[in-house]
């Protein structure tokens, strides 16, 4: 079983992101990511969809944007061919499942479920089925936070990446073929990030938002906040 604790015992540890389309998980989640490989983790990102109605009409222009986002925030990716806004629930439970044998995620983070008249059906769905999965297997489970339309989605973990921020706009941008809507837009991301922070009274800085789903502690998880409090004052004084 994976607890929380396991979270900052961070040696061989493995996240898996699950989206419908390549980008989706730069929008949202790029900073953590690169923290989290940063700390040692396996960083191992899935897309459902092989671009196939992207903006670019050169056949494997999202693969190729995504090999150079992921070597920004150092992550590997894995692409499969479901049909764009005709994928079933079915068929993401039946790749989540295999890719799951493959990788032993002790994490999982995937799109935050909304109704469709408010988010992407595509989403909606991986959504719906990644969950499913998540719960049946017991492994922890994130919601990122959507690019727009933030009806229904109920932050309750906040991850500062103002040490990354450069590195998450600079992943983004990688996907050229998508820059012209109107969230991957540079005032965009900046503006979203800096919400993230007010909404914890921070001054400063930017956060990416998640809502936790699923996790666990066990007695390790008090400590290591109790030790990384001490090591707070200590480098305040």
């Amino acid at each position: 079983m994976n607890t929380y604790s396991d979270l900052h015992n961070s040696s061989q540890r493995n996240v898996l992101t699950i989206y419908a389309h390549a980008d989706d998980e730069v929008l949202p989640a790029a900073g953590t990511l690169s923290l989290m490989s940063k700390a040692g983790w396996n960083v191992r990102c899935l897309i459902l969809t092989d671009g196939g109605l992207s903006s670019s009409p050169i056949k494997g222009t999202r693969h190729q944007e995504a090999d150079a986002a992921g070597k920004i925030i150092g992550a590997t990716y894995e692409f499969h061919a479901l049909e764009e806004c005709n994928f079933s629930t079915q068929a993401v439970i039946k790749v989540t499942e295999e890719v799951l044998g493959r990788w032993q995620p002790d994490l999982i983070i995937t799109h935050a479920p909304q109704p469709e008249k408010y988010g992407h059906r595509d989403h909606e769905v991986c959504a719906i089925a990644v969950s499913n999965v998540a719960t049946r297997k017991n492994i922890p489970l994130w919601y990122s936070a959507p690019p727009v339309f933030l009806r229904g989605f109920e932050p309750n973990f906040f991850v500062d990446i103002t040490s990354v921020i450069e590195e998450k706009v600079a992943a983004i941008g990688c996907y050229e073929s998508e820059l012209n809507k109107a969230f991957m837009q540079l005032d965009a991301i900046l503006v979203l990030s800096r919400f993230w922070a007010r909404e914890l009274g921070q001054k400063d800085g930017y956060f990416e938002a998640f809502e936790i789903s699923r996790q666990w502690v066990d007695a390790n998880f008090f400590t290591a906040i109790a030790n990384n409090s001490h090591q707070q004052v200590v480098k305040q004084s």
